[in-house]
């Protein structure tokens, strides 16, 4: 398949991307971009990033560390949402078990 092939079949929205990085995808084997697939298949978009950044040249060095950099922060931030989901989920269930004892009250149970 040619560049031009590619972006055929590429919705216009996203031909600056393939413009970008297809000629990358164009040089991969099967099983390159079977394992790029199942690593973005499987969240591990760090991995999958990676792959993308490592192919690309060794000019890529710095954009890679600012691509990791941001995506540790990104899972910094995820692990901090996590912990407050999990402490408003157990103030939720606190006060929905308080109103259900207060409706208990309510009905003479």
């Amino acid at each position: 398949m040619t560049l031009d092939e590619l972006l055929s079949k590429t919705p216009e929205p996203y031909r600056p991307i393939v413009r970008r990085y297809g000629p990358l995808l164009l040089e991969w084997t099967m099983d390159e971009v079977w394992s790029f697939i199942e690593d973005l298949v499987k969240g591990r978009t760090k991995e999958a990033w990676e792959r993308v950044m490592e192919a690309l040249s060794d000019d890529m060095t710095a954009f890679l560390a600012a691509g990791t950099a941001l995506i540790e922060d990104w899972d910094a931030e995820n692990t901090a949402n996590r912990a407050r989901m999990a402490m408003q989920r157990t103030a939720i269930l606190a006060i929905l078990q308080v109103l259900l004892a207060a409706c208990l009250a309510l009905v003479g149970l």
